[in-house]
């Protein structure tokens, strides 16, 4: 049963990439109901991508603890361990807390053509941050959790350099949309994501650092209609 599930995932990972270069997602937006109608689509996008998932977990008796949801306990050696906490603490500081300390510059620099990239009003903000913490859940549940549950399940004495390298490219592919470059940091995040759950045991890290990444954008522009603070 597993193999078969790890068949109907590879699918999925293949569908990723086709459905993203549609194009549904993308675009300008240029007034607010557009914006908020491309947050809409983007959660049901992602909780689309998780349901399959869900259900193969009911019919195969996978737990969420199974597949990461529990509390975090470090189960390797400390140099891997280390090495995994401490570039992800750097990416923290990089992809959040350094635009908090730049957001008043930023506010300042941003071109006027510009501020319609980022979420602006109250709506567009909590929907932005629905759609960031689905993307946190919706993503390391299937990217990470379900493919490192079965991997194990199927080849446990899979080598991590292996897992590591299959996350890499799960991830990647599915981001091709965005350009060849984007597609290989984003995999690296992959990369990194898969290892703070074999080094915590928990999806919780990866999850957290995947929400917070994402999650900085709604500081940049603050009023209505984009004017600035």
């Amino acid at each position: 049963m597993y193999v078969a599930f790890l068949a109907i995932l590879a699918i999925i990972f293949v569908l990723v990439p086709i459905i993203d270069a549609t194009g549904v997602l993308d675009g300008k937006a240029d007034a607010e109901n557009v914006k908020c109608k491309e947050y809409y689509l983007t959660i049901v996008y992602m909780w689309g991508l998780a349901i399959p998932v869900i259900i193969m977990c009911i019919i195969g008796g996978i737990s969420p603890a199974d597949i990461g949801f529990r509390w975090v306990s470090f189960n390797h050696n400390v140099w891997f361990t280390g090495i995994t906490i401490a570039i992800a603490l750097g990416l923290f500081v990089y992809e959040f807390m350094l635009p908090m300390v730049r957001i008043k510059k930023e506010r300042e620099e941003i071109a006027d053509e510009e501020i319609d990239e980022y979420p602006q009003t109250r709506k567009e903000k909590w929907l932005y941050s629905l759609q960031s913490i689905s993307s946190g859940i919706c993503e390391e549940t299937v990217y990470r959790g379900f493919l490192l549950f079965l991997l194990y399940a199927i080849f446990p004495e899979i080598l991590i350099y292996l897992i590591g390298l299959i996350a890499f490219v799960a991830f990647g592919i599915g981001h091709l949309y965005q350009g060849l470059r984007n597609a290989i940091e984003i995999g690296l995040f992959g990369v990194l994501s898969i290892c703070l759950l074999l080094v915590t045991g928990s999806l919780i890290p990866s999850i957290l650092l995947h929400f917070f990444g994402e999650f900085a954008s709604t500081f940049t522009v603050n009023k209505e209609h984009g004017n600035r603070t």
